[in-house]
């Protein structure tokens, strides 16, 4: 793969006081080798200023080969996945642990439920990552864990109905005078593997209609002229490695928790 400057940038940007202690993200990746994780995939952002060109955040995947536990938890082809955001600007690194079903099927990242950690860059922030990420390394058997769990548990057809409106909520949070919204799309089932009724089946095609495919929903208002305005929607597709994908993720994931303890 094409490996950027951003990864691989070791110095402080000039706008940054001394206090900022920069993170090499390719030294994670040195790290991260050593516990099983190899990349598998980058993304950098684009600079809008030609000074920033070098330091802009960049997003990595990390992926562990396939072993059993994991293929008998998730599936032929699923691994088990780190995300590491390392912003060179403004933010914290941050680490999330996941998985992913393999190509043909749907991205999952768990967000804080399984693990998510936040390091700033001031301090002492090397130490504190090279404690922070053997220990979310650590945690591949509670999220294993936890999938069996969702599998084993079976969803009555309200509890899918409440849990498909939950995740249109995630999908439409902040937008305003939504009257309806058509849950039977984050429903529609796309694959045979995922016909099943078990929470983690169900989960997976509501997580996968909510960012790759369209969610139809109607918006009211009131006209200045004392008319209702309706407008009928469709939610475009979320790419899967953006900040806004991985917080959708872990919030649908949280969700379809929630029903674990109920």
């Amino acid at each position: 793969m094409q490996i950027s400057t951003s990864f691989v940038q070791d110095s402080r940007h000039v706008s940054k006081s001394e206090r900022f202690v920069p993170v090499q993200p390719s030294q994670i990746s040195e790290v991260l080798a050593d516990h099983g994780l190899h990349l598998s995939h980058l993304l950098s952002a684009r600079a809008r200023k030609s000074e920033n060109a070098h330091h802009q955040t960049t997003i990595a995947r990390y992926s562990a080969a396939e072993s059993s536990d994991m293929v008998r938890a998730i599936g032929l082809g699923s691994t088990l996945d780190l995300l590491v955001k390392a912003p060179h600007l403004t933010g914290c690194v941050e680490l999330r642990l996941g998985f992913f079903r393999g190509s043909c099927a749907n991205q999952w990242n768990a967000g804080s439920l399984i693990g998510r950690v936040k390091i700033r860059h001031t301090g002492d922030c090397l130490e504190v990552l090279n404690r922070a990420l053997p220990a979310l390394v650590a945690q591949r058997s509670a999220l294993i864990g936890q999938i069996e769990t969702m599998g084993a548990r079976q969803l009555t057809a309200p509890e899918l109905a409440s849990l498909a409106q939950s995740v249109a909520d995630i999908r439409l949070d902040g937008i305003e005078n939504i009257s309806r919204v058509r849950t039977a799309d984050l429903m529609r089932v796309h694959r045979a593997e995922d016909r099943r009724n078990d929470l983690f089946s169900a989960v997976n095609v509501l997580q996968e209609n909510a960012i790759r495919y369209g969610l139809r929903y109607e918006t009211r208002t009131q006209g200045e002229n004392g008319r209702e305005d309706v407008r009928h929607m469709t939610t475009r597709r979320v790419i899967d490695t953006t900040a806004s994908a991985v917080e959708m993720t872990g919030s649908i994931w949280e969700a379809a928790a929630a029903l674990l303890a109920a």
